[in-house]
């Protein structure tokens, strides 16, 4: 009887520990799935910042490709202002030969006398 009871005992415990390490294994399980989440929310993270970088590099590309264009149009510019202000002094130059020749030196004489009465 004893024996029986005791051999019953032993099942009982063998039988505990089993249950004892398959909550284990599940609480293992459970931790390794955490984990596995949170890689995977970390990968999503990483994603999401090179996205960012690389939009961030692409907003400075368009802004220095601006910035080119800019600088150019601004040179355009000054050597188009440089050309109309030579083409305006030849202008003035030709005109003031033409009165010249029309009116001779006697017309600057003139304007000089004027100028000291």
């Amino acid at each position: 009887m004893q024996q029986q009871q005791m051999q019953q005992q032993q099942q009982q415990q063998q039988q505990q520990q089993m249950q004892q390490q398959q909550q284990q294994q599940q609480m293992q399980q459970q931790q390794q799935q955490m984990q596995q989440q949170q890689q995977q929310m970390q990968q999503q993270q990483q994603q999401m910042q090179q996205q960012r970088q690389q939009h961030q590099m692409q907003q400075q590309q368009q802004q220095m490709q601006q910035q080119q264009q800019q600088q150019m149009q601004q040179q355009v510019k000054e050597v188009e202002k440089e050309m109309q202000e030579e083409a305006e002094g030849d202008q003035w130059r030709q005109k003031q030969k033409e009165r010249e020749r029309v009116f001779g030196d006697g017309d600057r004489r003139q304007l000089e006398t004027k100028g000291d009465t």
